[in-house]
Parts: C-alpha cells; structure tokens; sequence
C-alpha cells in the first residue's frame, strides 16, 4: 500500500515517516507547499495539496496541516476516495466530523485520528492491571503542560485552529471513552486565554463512577503524567500522553502501602497504530473507528459548551 503524508510537520519527520519506514511493502508521497525537497525516502514530492491528492496513487492520506486545514483536505480526500488518517484533532467542529464520518460511510473508506499514546505499551499495560485486578476507579488526574510554543508556531493562532483546548482536548475525551463505565454526568471547564487563544484550562468530569480531573497548558514547565486512584490501588505513569519510543518507562502501582514498579519496555506507539489502522484496511474494517471519532467529538463539544474563560 502507500500513503500520501500532506505537510512535512515536525512530527511527520520524528514520529511518522521512521514508523512508516518500519513497515514492509508500505510507500510513500510528500506534499509541502512550504518546506524544499529532501531525502525522506519518499517515491514523490509534491508542492501543491490539491494536486497530490489528484495525482498521488496512494491508498491512504495523512494529513498533518495546522488544525484549520484538517477537514478542508481530509474530505477532499474522501470525495476521491482515498483513505484518511488526520493528526489530532481530527476536526474543530462537531459538524465537520460528523461529514467526515458520513461521507467516509457512503464510500466505504475508513477515517482515523492520529490519537495514538493508547498505542503505547505503557497504556496496554495500565488498561490489563485494571481489568485483571478488577480496580474500581475512584479518581483520574491527569496533567499534560508544555512550554509555550515558540514564535510563529501555528498553535498561537486562532486562525489556524490554535490553542490548548484544540491541542489537547482530545487526550480528556479518550480517556474518558477508555476508562469511565458511564455516560459522564457534569463538566467544569475553565480556560485562561490571551487575546488570540486559550493558554491553558482545567477539566472536571464525573459520572455516578468516576471523576476526572485534568490540567492542560501551552505555557508551563513540561509535565506528563497521569494517577489513577481506588479504595485499594494507585497507579502511576510518566510521560503517558506523548510516550517516546526511544526509552524505557516505568508504571508504579501502590497497593496496601507497597509499591511495585513495572518496567514498560521502549516500544513505537505509532508503529502499532499503523500496523492497526493497515490491518483494518486491507480486512475492510471500514467502520472500525467511526464509533470512538463520534463519541470522542460529542464530548468535546460539550465540554466546550461549558467553557468558563478566565
């Protein structure tokens, strides 16, 4: 197969193409309206997006634009008939997802977001202890903060789907489709903006089971971490939103006043979202993530519906 990556974003060249790279019999294009030519491995290089969309013979189009763009090329792509993968957030409207999806169903083509730190075997693990030690979650704190953005960066601008809710919105609404067993019941959300974006903002999220508590920010020292807590059980990870695939982790777990610590071997999160997401492909399996893109965009836009600006 071969894939048609539109935008050669840093997370294209660190994280995506060496994943690609990694898999047999996979292909694939460039196009950069921006960025010169260089050796990636690539079979062809374009320069303009609509005209690689047309002419590239890929099956499937990566999408990595700045966040206003991602529906405009991901439908484009759809209407002919390639495959979709969009970086997160898949749209930045409910509206725009749901044609997304409706035009994916009506071609038979399969849609993805690139949401893929549950692709990490640090996630795999954490969702296995939960299961098999039947650990009833109380509470979720999670906290994903990173530095400002330096000048000119894309997710400074309001006009280009900038800001902290766009960037990171998506992590809270994915792990509350993995981990709440009910349907969530209230929402706080508070948002601290500057005249273009939101900088940063805290989430409060509870059902009759659980709650959520998550601090998000574009403006802080980095931190990346998650704590799941019960009546028995508390168990930690570090870098659990953007896990490297270069290094090692660790899960502790605390049980009883004793702490176990779980070594999490490197391991590729985008490899294993690939290898997933090509398996669907050549299976058929068009539908396979239609149902998570809807529910995850629903919440969204309810969380943002109770938008507190500070």
């Amino acid at each position: 197969m071969k894939m048609l990556i539109l935008g050669y974003s840093d997370l294209v060249k660190r994280k995506v193409i060496p994943a690609i790279k990694k898999l047999k019999n996979i292909k694939f294009d460039i196009a950069s309206v921006s960025k010169n030519q260089t050796n990636t491995g690539h079979e062809r290089w374009y320069k303009n997006y609509l005209t690689a969309i047309e002419k590239s013979n890929a099956d499937v189009v990566y999408v990595s634009l700045v966040n206003s763009k991602h529906f405009t090329y991901a439908i484009e792509s759809l209407n002919r008939n390639k495959n979709v993968i969009v970086d997160k957030p898949l749209c930045l409207k409910l509206n725009e997802t749901k044609k997304l999806i409706n035009t994916a169903k009506k071609k038979k083509l399969l849609v993805a977001e690139a949401l893929v730190f549950a692709y990490h075997q640090q996630f795999k693990l954490i969702q296995s202890i939960i299961k098999k030690k039947n650990v009833k979650l109380n509470n979720i704190i999670m906290q994903f903060c990173i530095p400002k953005p330096k000048k000119n960066n894309f997710k400074l601008y309001k006009k280009f789907g900038g800001g902290c809710f766009n960037d990171m919105s998506p992590y809270a609404a994915a792990m509350i489709r993995f981990f709440f067993k009910s349907e969530p019941l209230a929402f706080s959300h508070i948002a601290k903006n500057t005249s273009q974006i939101n900088e940063s903002f805290n989430l409060a999220i509870s059902s009759k089971d659980t709650n959520f508590f998550g601090i998000f920010s574009h403006n802080s020292e980095y931190k990346n971490n998650v704590n799941f807590l019960s009546k028995t059980h508390i168990i930690t990870a570090e870098r659990f939103s953007a896990p490297p695939s270069d290094i090692n982790l660790i899960v502790n777990i605390r049980n009883k006043n004793k702490l176990k610590k779980i070594l999490v071997k490197k391991n590729d999160m985008f490899l294993n979202f690939f290898r997933e997401y090509f398996l669907k492909l050549r299976g058929k399996k068009i539908l396979f993530y239609h149902k998570r893109i809807m529910q995850d965009s629903i919440l969204i836009n309810k969380i943002k519906m109770k938008r507190k600006l500070i």
